[in-house]
């Protein structure tokens, strides 16, 4: 196994897109409609890596950001942020916020994995 992935968006089609491409080459997903006690599912499920959806039904994925980059536990912990918002400003802005990486809808798969690969870390004692 490759790490686990906690994804956090809202639309049920883009969640099985992200969990089928991360599952078939060996990453453990798990995922979350809106970032709910995002925090704690982090340290549970010993997150190696969190791909955010920006536009979410509750919170923005830069409020949930900010909510990991907050507790001591997540503060490390790379955040991709996936979006629609696909020009040079808005990708900017995203990496000004803290995230790792950006990742555009529509998604490429090949990208998505590469980036993943790059920066997802394994959870203590998985190999």
């Amino acid at each position: 196994m490759s790490g686990t992935v906690l994804i956090v968006e809202d639309n049920a089609m883009n969640m099985k897109l992200l969990e089928q491409a991360l599952g078939v080459v060996g990453y453990r997903t798990v995922g979350s409609p809106d970032g709910e006690g995002l925090v704690e599912m982090a340290v549970e499920c010993g997150a190696g890596l969190v791909l955010m959806d920006i536009q979410l039904p509750r919170w923005s994925g830069v409020d949930l950001l900010k909510l990991l980059r907050g507790d001591p536990r997540t503060r490390h912990l790379p955040v991709m942020a996936v979006t629609a918002y696909a020009d040079a400003a808005s990708i900017a802005e995203f990496l000004g916020h803290g995230f790792d990486q950006v990742i555009t809808k529509p998604i490429s798969i090949r990208h998505l994995l590469d980036e993943v690969a790059a920066r997802c870390r394994s959870p203590e004692g998985e190999e």
